[in-house]
């Protein structure tokens, strides 16, 4: 005797399926709703903590009053523009350090007391406001001291030749690529005449104030923050 199937079983068959289908699709929505706000979670970013905040104010590049710097808040990251206008974003990394991916992702080291910045191509931000002012060659009589040569500078502009500069008024003290010091002093409007251990050296410095071409044919370069 041949079998046949009752049409009520086969629509609660189809049924069931057509239910089970349903199922899997919401499960598949939920899932992928899920991972995407994952996704938007680990992408979104980090609100600044309240240690963003000791590093916004007026700075002093190479902490030369002339050269007004700046860093400011909008809550999720850094504004920062330097002496010449130039802009970029700030990332905090940890307590006392930011990067400026706008500028050649240089990084930049808060002292101790938050009156400085010391950035990773050896120049430096100092705060303005105050009476002391940042930087030691930032005072002195004569037009003279409006230079600030302090900083790191480089020989050849190769960063691996370090040489530092210490200012204070028209007074140098100066160290080479290879330690040895000197003396010297700023006689002119952009020119040094410095003594190496009995050896006297001149130097012409740049308008810009970042570069010393000195008379034995070398030259010293600091890097200024972009």
């Amino acid at each position: 005797m041949a079998c046949t199937l009752k049409p009520g079983w086969l629509q609660r068959r189809r049924s069931v399926s057509n239910s089970s289908r349903f199922v899997r699709r919401m499960l598949f929505l939920l899932f992928a709703g899920a991972a995407f706000l994952t996704v938007l979670e680990c992408t979104a970013p980090a609100q600044m903590g309240g240690n963003a905040s000791a590093f916004t104010g007026a700075w002093c590049a190479q902490g030369d009053r002339s050269k007004q710097a700046s860093i400011s808040s909008n809550g999720a990251f850094l504004n920062l523009t330097n002496e010449n206008g130039d802009t970029s974003i700030g990332n905090l990394q940890g307590s006392n350090q930011i990067s400026a991916p706008g500028w050649q992702f240089v990084t930049g080291t808060l002292s101790g007391d938050g009156k400085r910045i010391n950035w990773s191509n050896g120049t430096f931000w100092a705060r303005c406001s105050g009476g002391g002012g940042g930087g030691h060659g930032g005072g002195g009589g004569g037009g003279n001291s409006k230079l600030n040569l302090n900083g790191t500078w480089y020989k050849s502009g190769n960063r691996s030749l370090s040489c530092t500069i210490q200012q204070r008024h028209n007074t140098l003290n100066l160290q080479n690529e290879s330690g040895q010091g000197a003396t010297g002093t700023i006689d002119g409007k952009r020119h040094v005449t410095t003594n190496w251990s009995g050896t006297t050296i001149g130097g012409t410095i740049s308008s810009n104030g970042n570069r010393i071409d000195w008379d034995n044919g070398t030259y010293w370069i600091r890097y200024r923050v972009y």
